[in-house]
This record gives structure tokens, C-alpha cells and sequence, in this order.
């Protein structure tokens, strides 16, 4: 399991609204693996510090763990608060809509979200300064957002490919539904997802016979594809010249390191250090981490997510926790109409064109003349 958590909070829609706060990773085969859930009743520095608290009674504060999230004022605060020790980085996604809001320059988007791809600090600095010369202004806002949150290459710690808080929010587009359901029903529905998604993937991990993981499997794959009319030169022990590519690239098979950058930040041999792997008979999982390799994903769901197996009436509950009188949070009605969020289907759009153009003219309903309406009428009743 990647040590990087990504938080964020999604509203509920039910009579009481609140916020669901989500913490999720991904395991050795990129599927979400969520680790907690919690219903407050707004995202503020108190509910953030609480979720976090709770949080770090199963994740310990450790310089080897990251965060990702939104720039939330109080997300920062709780993790400075709680997570003193950790990273934290912010959501490219996030920013790049500030960027597009807020700035205007032609391609400076897609320069921004290259220079946070990058894996090498050298094609940072020559991106991110192609981006202050277009835009000085936003260059600065760049700078204040803090360059090591949001480019890959200057985060102090570990974040692989985890760039932006989509893994979060495809939770929450997953309970898109029972977020309309009062809270017991979903916390249950949150349970019973749980436990269709371990099971699932138990099963296919139990059918799985390589080395590492489903789809590392198939990157590495691609990339020894890629890399098969690379030429090798060796160095020293351990040490292997790659020439072929783009540019040349110097591999440490014993660090686990390649000039391209990209061994060292996602963990996974890339297409040059495949190939000197080869050049030393050293295959591609023996130089990739263990939280790629199938026996840590096995291990990752070695647990089952569990139903309440009695019924209400045979719980065994706390006296102390029978004396707690549980009221029900305020109601609180939202700005506006009540909304749904629903696409436009093909079909709405045809039937919505039939209707206009055989639409009948609206006639008032006190003396049924179109034109006008009952307020504007002015026709005398006889």
C-alpha cells in the first residue's frame, strides 16, 4: 500500500445535510482502498481536527506518509495540527481550475500541468519559467501555492502518481445516491460497498499467479516494449549506461534509480532500468517495490468487511451507552431550489425539440384569450 492518503469531503443530501469526510488510498493495483469515513456537520477546523484525531488512532504521524487534498484553510490546519510529521501535498486539479478562472494566456494550462508531471527538477525549472515569462502573475501564484505541494519533482516526500483527490472523489461519486439517505442507512450502504469490493477483488487475487500486481504487471509490460532496441554500457557494479532514448540515461539497479527520474519517484523500474536489468539478468520484479508485489496486495484484503450479524434486539450494548439521550442534528434548508444532477440524454433533447415546436399558445384562465394572463387581463366579465 502507497503511503498516501487522499481526504476530502463531499455534502450529503439528506433532511440534515452535514459533510462526508472520506480518507482513501490505493492498493498495489491502483483500486481505491478506503480507510475511513466520517458524517460532521460542516468542513471546518474543528471537524477536520476531529476526523484527523480519529484518523491517527490506526495511521501513526510519520515523515514517510503524505497527504493530498484540496487547499481547504481548515485541512491544513488539522494536518499541521495532527500530522505534524507528514507531507502535504495539494490537488493539481484544484489549482489548474484557479488557474483557468483567474488568468488568462494562451497554453499556460497545459504548461502549468506539464511542469507538475515532471520527474526531473531540470525540465521543472525549464517549464515553470516558459510559464512566468507568459504570465508573471501567475507565477507568483504558483509560487505562493508552494511549488513542493503541487509539482511531483519538488515534493519532499512520496506521492507516485497521485497528483490530484480523484480517488476520493470517485468514492463519493459512488455514493452519489446514499447521500440522500439518513445516516444509518448510509454508513450501512457505505458497509455493504465495502464488502462487495473486498470480496471481489479476493477473488481476483486469488486467481492471480505473477509477481506483482495486476497492472504493474502490464505496465512493465509496455515498458519493456518500449525499451527493446535500448543499448546497455555498463558502468560499475550495479551501475549501467542506457543510450537509445531521447537522452542518456544512467541507471543504479541498487538504489533503484534512473537519471530519467521516474524509477525513483514511482517505485516501478522504468524502460531504462528494464533493460540494464536484463543486461544483468535481474528481472523487472525483483527491482520493484513490495507494495507492488501480489503478496502485499493479498495481504491488503486478507480481512473481510463484516455485516452486524444479529439482529437490533440481541446487541450487547454498554450501560453507559444506553444512558446517552442521541438527538438529531438541526434541519437546514439550502440557498435555492432542490436540485438533482441529471445529463441531458439524446432522447430529452428530441423530445424537448418535438414539444417546442408543437407547443400550443398559453390563454389566460379568466376570460381564455391568448396573449396575455389572468394578472394582465383587462377584458371585462360579463
Amino acid at each position: 500500500m502507497r503511503q498516501v492518503i487522499v481526504i476530502d469531503g463531499t455534502f450529503l443530501k439528506n433532511k440534515y445535510k452535514g459533510v462526508l469526510l472520506v480518507a482513501t488510498a490505493l492498493d498495489g493495483n491502483s483500486n481505491l482502498y478506503p480507510i475511513a469515513f466520517g458524517v460532521v456537520d460542516s468542513e471546518n477546523d474543528r471537524s477536520w481536527e476531529w476526523f484527523l484525531t480519529q484518523l491517527k488512532l490506526v495511521i501513526d504521524d510519520d515523515r514517510h506518509l503524505a497527504f493530498i487534498s484540496d487547499r481547504h484553510g481548515s485541512i491544513v490546519k488539522g494536518l499541521e495540527k495532527v500530522y505534524p510529521e507528514a507531507r502535504h501535498g495539494i490537488c493539481i486539479h484544484h489549482l489548474l481550475n484557479n488557474v483557468v478562472t483567474y488568468y488568462h494566456g494562451k497554453g499556460l494550462v497545459g504548461l502549468v500541468s506539464k511542469a507538475s508531471k515532471t520527474y526531473r527538477v531540470a525540465d521543472f525549472d525549464k517549464t515553470f519559467a516558459n510559464v512566468c515569462n507568459i504570465s508573471p502573475a501567475i507565477g507568483k501564484y504558483l509560487r505562493d501555492a508552494d511549488v513542493q505541494k503541487w509539482a511531483r519533482c519538488q515534493f519532499p516526500g512520496y506521492r507516485y502518481d497521485l497528483r490530484t483527490t480523484n480517488p476520493a472523489e470517485s468514492i463519493n461519486s459512488a455514493l452519489r445516491s446514499p447521500r440522500e439517505f439518513p445516516l444509518i442507512p448510509l454508513l450501512d450502504s457505505i458497509r455493504e460497498m465495502l464488502t462487495r469490493w473486498f470480496y471481489k477483488r479476493k477473488k481476483l487475487i486469488a486467481k492471480h499467479n505473477h509477481p506483482l500486481t495486476k497492472k504493474v504487471e502490464l505496465k512493465i509490460a509496455r515498458r519493456t516494449r518500449k525499451g527493446v532496441t535500448f543499448e546497455v554500457y555498463p558502468v560499475s557494479e550495479g551501475r549501467l549506461l542506457v543510450r537509445g532514448d531521447m537522452f542518456d540515461c544512467l541507471v543504479d539497479l541498487d538504489r533503484r534509480t534512473c537519471s530519467c527520474g521516474k524509477f525513483d519517484l514511482l517505485k516501478i523500474p522504468c524502460r531504462h532500468a528494464i533493460k540494464a536489468g536484463f543486461h544483468v539478468g535481474r528481472q523487472p520484479h525483483t527491482l520493484t517495490d513490495l507494495m507492488y508485489t501480489t503478496g502485499a496486495w493479498r495481504e491488503a484484503y486478507q480481512e473481510s468487511i463484516n455485516p452486524i450479524g444479529v439482529p437490533e434486539d440481541a446487541w450487547s450494548i454498554p450501560e453507559d451507552v444506553k444512558k446517552v439521550n442521541v438527538l438529531p442534528p438541526e434541519t437546514r434548508k439550502a440557498a435555492g431550489r432542490n436540485r438533482k444532477r441529471r445529463y441531458e440524454t439524446v432522447e430529452d433533447k428530441i423530445r424537448s425539440s418535438q414539444s417546442s415546436q408543437t407547443k400550443q399558445p398559453r390563454k389566460c384562465s379568466r376570460c381564455g384569450i391568448s396573449g396575455h394572463n389572468r394578472a394582465t387581463c383587462k377584458i371585462p366579465i360579463g
